[in-house]
């Protein structure tokens, strides 16, 4: 009898199934993209995790057989788990790709809650994918609403300093394209054309395709920019465009390819190679060109960035139907909460809340000191007041931070100033304030440890240029 090459929807599915090479489907990819991303992120943030570096080369180690074998789904719980635990541990955290994944953990996690915890241990494989899907793909239309609010001011439109001018110029570097005027001033309007497209055609079965060949390239382009390391952010925008795909894309494009090998086996068997290769060839490149051996730099990580990257995205718009029809549409319930909660994260610093984290990351935004450069609105009447108390730093007697914070031409939100006095012990630092010179020896009071937990784990500022116009900072 020729062997079943997936197993039936609503059917159990064996460990040893687990292990043979089957056709990838919805739930094995974002396992598979998130293990990559998860891979990454072991390592980047090793150096200021709260968990020692073995906990992290093991979460590196895991992520790896993740990669191997997609059909895992044990691993995209457990690196969901461990990195939302580590996550709350590190609070708060200022990346803004560290918080889009924090989020779609707890999509996982609760997901996972739902069918193995709420009555349904025998839900299928699609039943959990489309549970994910239902809550988690909401993440990605947040994340381009606020890509694009967040750039709505003056100095984002102004070539002289944008950060989409800055990201053009580092792909570009080195060429007589960098200095190109057209293509600078292209760069600032095709970001908002390009995520504006993204974030409406997804949910337009007829366009959700165009949308993601339009969308998907934005972010495989900035991450082969050298101007920071943007792999894992694309990554888990990667993870999330994952969920937007029917499962009729998995079928065709199996049949394709065992139509184009003559053999469905043999297909299987190429696919589970290439992945081996895949993972071999990093280990092997990481060995030869970084001390570190598997830590991901820039110059390791591009060609790998290019073949999943790449092979995802034609994946995407070769096989995803034109009819684009969605999943079955069902509420997301409870777990909408997630979602929801990410998308007033992002309204942050309108609310005088934190500044880092809040979606804003390279897009000029400027709402501290009861000024703005958004063209819209600054921090909303009534609300939270952090951002108006600014300090500026004078001098110290830590030549780290005076290294950091002094003569840069650079303020600290006062809550921002207290939480690095409390949390690196030692600095005695001289600001300039409103009321004058003082000194955090003198009876300073300090806002972070009289604040309560909440906002001690959530709220956190980027240093406020007070020169105009803003320069990219991130």
């Amino acid at each position: 009898m020729a062997r079943t090459l997936s197993p039936s929807r609503n059917s159990p599915i064996s460990g040893a199934s687990l292990l043979a090479a089957q056709p990838l489907d919805a739930l094995g990819l974002v396992t598979l993209l998130s293990s990559i991303y998860f891979f990454q992120i072991w390592s980047l943030t090793l150096a200021t995790s709260p968990m020692p570096a073995a906990w992290h080369m093991t979460m590196m180690a895991i992520s790896g057989i993740g990669i191997l074998l997609p059909r895992l789904k044990g691993i995209l719980v457990a690196n969901s788990l461990s990195f939302a635990t580590i996550y709350l541990m590190a609070s708060p955290v200022a990346s803004n790709n560290q918080t889009t994944a924090f989020f779609f953990a707890l999509v996982v996690l609760g997901a996972t809650w739902t069918t193995f915890w709420a009555g349904r241990q025998s839900g299928s494989r699609d039943d959990h994918f489309e549970l994910i899907a239902r809550a988690g793909r909401w993440l990605l239309p947040s994340m381009y609403f606020f890509g694009i609010y967040h750039k709505i001011n003056t100095d984002f439109l102004d070539p002289a300093v944008s950060c989409a001018v800055v990201l053009y110029e580092a792909l570009f570097n080195g060429s007589w394209l960098s200095n190109w005027n057209f293509g600078q001033y292209g760069a600032i309007h095709a970001t908002f054309v390009f995520e504006g497209i993204a974030m409406v055609a997804l949910f337009i079965p007829r366009l959700k395709v165009y949308g993601m060949l339009i969308g998907i390239p934005f972010h495989l382009i900035i991450g082969f920019t050298g101007y920071a390391y943007y792999k894992d952010f694309s990554t888990i925008v990667l993870v999330l465009y994952s969920l937007f795909i029917p499962r009729a894309a998995y079928a065709a494009a199996f049949a394709a390819i065992a139509r184009y090998s003559g053999n469905g086996n043999l297909a299987l068997r190429l696919g589970r190679w290439a992945l081996v290769g895949f993972v071999c060839a990093y280990v092997i490149t990481g060995a030869m060109r970084d001390a570190h051996g598997l830590m991901p730099t820039h110059e390791i990580m591009v060609p790998f960035f290019a073949i999943y990257g790449i092979c995802f995205y034609l994946f995407a718009v070769i096989c995803t139907p034109r009819h684009g029809s969605l999943a079955p549409k069902r509420a997301a319930g409870w777990l909408m909460v997630v979602p929801l909660i990410y998308f007033l994260n992002g309204w942050s610093p309108y609310l005088g809340l934190k500044t880092e984290s809040s979606i804003s990351m390279y897009s000029n935004l400027h709402t501290e000191g009861g000024q703005t450069n958004h063209l819209i609105h600054g921090v909303i009447p009534a609300t939270w007041s952090y951002q108006n108390d600014l300090v500026t730093p004078v001098s110290s007697n830590s030549p780290a931070f005076d290294a950091a914070y002094i003569g840069t031409g650079l303020a600290l939100v006062r809550y921002e100033f207290d939480r690095l006095l409390a949390t690196q012990p030692g600095p005695s630092v001289t600001v300039a304030t409103t009321e004058g010179i003082v000194s955090s020896d003198a009876g300073w009071v300090n806002t972070y440890l009289t604040s309560n937990p909440i906002a001690q784990n959530f709220l956190i500022f980027k240093p406020v240029d007070l020169n105009h116009p803003k320069v990219c900072s991130h």
